[in-house]
């Protein structure tokens, strides 16, 4: 059974930018974007690169390793159509200065990295 979790305060995630949280195995990287916030796949289908730390803008984040960019709603890889390179996408739930995920598993471990 899903259950948002809380993973960071949104004070921890930078204004236009991402922010890596370890959930036991799983990548998952908070977003900061005019359009709200947003949790995806950290890990680059690509090439494995922290997706955390690329550039945001215009609703998508940039591939810190070679530019691949992902719509921050859906992960819909924006450079071509080819959806085996979308990246998951999680619902987000903020409350006061809290930004929650929702998960299918119950986490052992979370890091903000």
């Amino acid at each position: 059974m899903s259950r948002f979790v809380p993973l960071a305060k949104l004070s921890d995630l930078p204004e236009h930018g991402g922010k890596l949280v370890i959930v036991d195995e799983a990548w998952i990287g908070l977003f900061k974007a005019d359009e709200g916030i947003f949790a995806i796949d950290a890990m680059c289908p690509h090439a494995g690169a922290n997706l955390a730390k690329g550039n945001v803008c215009d609703g998508a984040v940039a591939c810190p390793v070679h530019h691949w960019r992902f719509r921050l709603t859906d992960g819909k890889y924006l450079d071509a159509d080819i959806d085996r390179f979308n990246a998951r996408t999680y619902r987000v739930h903020v409350e006061q200065d809290t930004v929650s995920v929702e998960l299918s598993f119950e986490p052992k471990s979370i890091r903000l990295i």
